[in-house]
């Protein structure tokens, strides 16, 4: 990545101030005796403990094990130091002193150090699923047991954010004397729980971590993940006492979730966002007036009311409202048939055309956005072609750019715009504009002047001219933002979701 290194070099003395600044989580303790055995149920398999390769089946649950040196607040918009103690960036801008805590232990007793530390950067900057996070990270070095030292290879305003993700999790150094393979099978980690077994296809379990750092944590004894496909079957097993938490129900039993005794449910405010993708290697998408046209013919109203259940709103933003720097005055195009048509009069396609809209197997919220679009653009004279694919051919099928339109949906997973607009919007995120083949220039340089400055009113200007012009463009059709749905029995205190999608079972009490 370049960047104009005079400009990276504004960074104001905030950023020093910002990382000197922040303090050590204090820890506390309730309950010396894990108790409870608590289960999960959930319509996604769990996938790899390969934090570089997780994605929604696997990384609320990798976060049971493996921890990050920086974490996130409850309210998704702040970090605070976990395993690390502080961190002080220089002079330069450029290297960053980070002192880790000195009573972190594995769960196999042995004590974390910088060389873990450096061992687990080292990876995640060189892996090929969230490596793109990293890319700023020039050397990672380990001068002392409790520090370690990150020099950038140009300002960068994120570092602390990229550090609390998932991807960064401190991984015991050469895994623990195993190799790769073996170690990702039966993986040890900083977290409140360790690993029990795995059975593929059916269920997953953790017990707790008796060596875990924060006194007291955690309160359960086990948590197990259980994969049952069947929406109906994962309600009833909730209802009878066979589970304690559902993951995600579908919104259609929300309300007879909340009418049920002895059940709690959680909308927890998201930072997550639902995309209609346009592939502008197809000639009418390349098309700027016709994905402005396509954009104005989604009816968000019907989408919200149909799958969601009232439960969420338009998106008139690539970033969710739930993000830093989101600008509600974005100007995403809104339902308006109208103008839906003048745009496409202003095409190349006025007199009509075909397209195919990519959608995933039995997925019945793909199907429906599928089925209200089709409907609308039929109006329009654009015939609209529903193809459909299992989920893992669907998502091959997008990222191999062999597709027109399709469904898709991000959710931020760390504090800072910077994770989606570098993967959606710059040539560094490696997937072609989030496999749409997009690409503005100067949007791109907004993109570069947001992650070299601390200022906010500077990181804001940029982003949220980021944030019009992909709107202005339809690089992407908004559709809607929906809150996180869980629901779990009375039994349960202390479960929490925050915004970017973690939830912290060592906080979890089960009566």
């Amino acid at each position: 990545m370049e960047f104009n290194k005079k400009k990276a070099g504004t960074l104001v003395a905030a950023l020093v101030v910002l990382a000197t600044t922040i303090v050590p989580m204090t820890a506390h303790a309730d309950n010396a005796a894990p108790k409870g055995d608590l289960i999960f149920v959930r319509n996604q398999d769990f996938a790899t403990f390969d934090p570089d390769l997780a994605q929604n089946d696997s990384l609320f649950i990798q976060q049971q094990i493996f921890e990050p040196l920086y974490m996130i607040s409850d309210d998704g918009k702040s970090v605070s130091p976990y395993l690390a103690k502080s961190a002080k960036v220089g002079k330069d801008k450029l290297t960053w002193t980070i002192k880790l805590r000195t009573d972190i232990k594995f769960s196999d007793g042995s004590a974390m150090t910088s060389a873990d530390v450096k061992f687990s950067l080292d990876r995640a900057t060189k892996g090929d699923g969230w490596g793109f996070l990293n890319t700023a990270i020039d050397t990672v070095t380990a001068p002392a047991a409790d520090t370690v030292v990150i020099k950038t290879k140009f300002a960068w305003a994120p570092l602390l954010s990229d550090l609390a993700c998932f991807s960064n999790s401190i991984l015991p150094n050469k895994f623990g004397g195993k190799t790769e393979a073996a170690f990702l099978k039966s993986p040890i980690g900083t977290g409140p729980f360790k690993f029990d077994h795995w059975t593929p296809g059916t269920e997953i379990k953790f017990i707790a971590n008796k060596n875990y750092w924060q006194p007291g944590k955690p309160y359960l004894n086990s948590v197990t993940w259980k994969y049952v496909v069947d929406d109906n079957t994962r309600e009833l097993m909730l209802k009878g006492g066979q589970a304690d938490i559902n993951e995600e129900p579908p919104a259609t039993s929300i309300a007879s979730l909340k009418a049920s005794s002895g059940i709690e449910v959680g909308l927890f405010p998201a930072a997550q966002s639902r995309y209609l993708m346009f592939n502008e290697k197809i000639p009418a998408l390349a098309d700027v007036h016709v994905r402005r046209a396509i954009s104005y013919a989604i009816d968000r109203a019907a989408l919200i009311k149909v799958v969601l259940a009232g439960n969420g709103f338009a998106s008139n933003s690539i970033l969710s409202p739930n993000t830093s720097f989101y600008d509600p005055n974005s100007g995403g195009l809104q339902y308006d048939m109208k103008k839906a048509a003048f745009e496409l009069g202003k095409s190349g396609f006025a007199k009509g055309l075909k397209l195919e809209l990519l959608v995933a197997t039995g997925d019945t919220q793909d199907n429906a956005v599928a089925n209200i679009l089709q409907a609308s653009l039929k109006k329009l004279g654009v015939t609209l072609t529903i193809v459909s694919q299992e989920p893992k051919v669907k998502r091959a099928t997008q990222k191999a750019m062999t597709y027109q339109m399709t469904t898709s949906g991000w959710t931020m997973d760390i504090t800072d715009p910077d994770e989606l607009l570098s993967f959606a919007l710059t040539p560094e995120g490696g997937t072609h504009s989030f496999y749409t083949n997009y690409n503005n220039e100067k949007v791109n340089a907004a993109v570069n002047r947001g992650q070299t400055n601390v200022d906010p009113k500077v990181r804001q200007n940029a982003y949220s001219y980021v944030q019009k012009t992909v709107a202005a463009e339809a690089m992407m059709g908004f559709l809607y933002n929906a809150p996180y749905k869980y629901a779990w029995t009375s039994k349960i205190t202390g479960f929490y979701v925050t915004p970017t999608y973690n939830y912290h079972m060592e906080d979890v009490k089960k009566a």
